[in-house]
């Protein structure tokens, strides 16, 4: 028994739309290891660059309705084929990529929210993490710290 199109429309609109948030959260993922040496500067950056993402989410989901289905993913992913008349293959894609839009934004910012939540909290306690791993995370990285720093002090 083949699946109802709207089924398989929602499910093409979440693969789609998920695939470009994955490769959105792997990039501010990387800008946060980037900033792993400033733990509350990489979590200030996640979340900014999160709330960044629901904001694109967000206007995406207030201009697809305006966008012919035909333009969109979920067509290509249907082979560009449906038993639809095209109005109502507009309402229903469109539609669908709007909620579906909705929900990744508010994950987004569930996410974002998190990320203040976690940079307040580090910075409520600064002395937890600012001896610590800070300048042993320079030494590691650099591996050169004690000759860097006997250096400074040669007559």
């Amino acid at each position: 028994m083949p699946e109802p199109i709207e089924q398989r429309v929602r499910a093409l609109a979440s693969q789609s739309v998920g695939r470009a948030c994955f490769f959105a959260a792997l990039a501010i993922w990387c800008v946060m290891i980037g900033l792993i040496a400033d733990p509350l500067q990489s979590t200030k950056a996640g979340a900014i660059l999160t709330m960044m993402a629901a904001c694109v989410l967000l206007l995406k989901a207030g201009r697809v309705l305006h966008v012919s289905y035909r333009k969109t993913e979920v067509w290509l992913l249907l082979n560009r084929q449906i038993e639809l008349r095209p109005e109502q293959a507009q309402r229903l894609i469109t539609g669908t990529l709007r909620e579906i839009y909705l929900r990744y934004a508010v994950y987004a910012m569930a996410m974002a929210v998190g990320f203040w939540c976690f940079a307040l909290l580090l910075w409520l306690m600064p002395g937890s993490w600012e001896n610590g791993v800070v300048h042993q995370a320079v030494g590691f990285v650099t591996g050169r710290h004690r000759e860097i720093e006997a250096f400074r002090t040669m007559p």
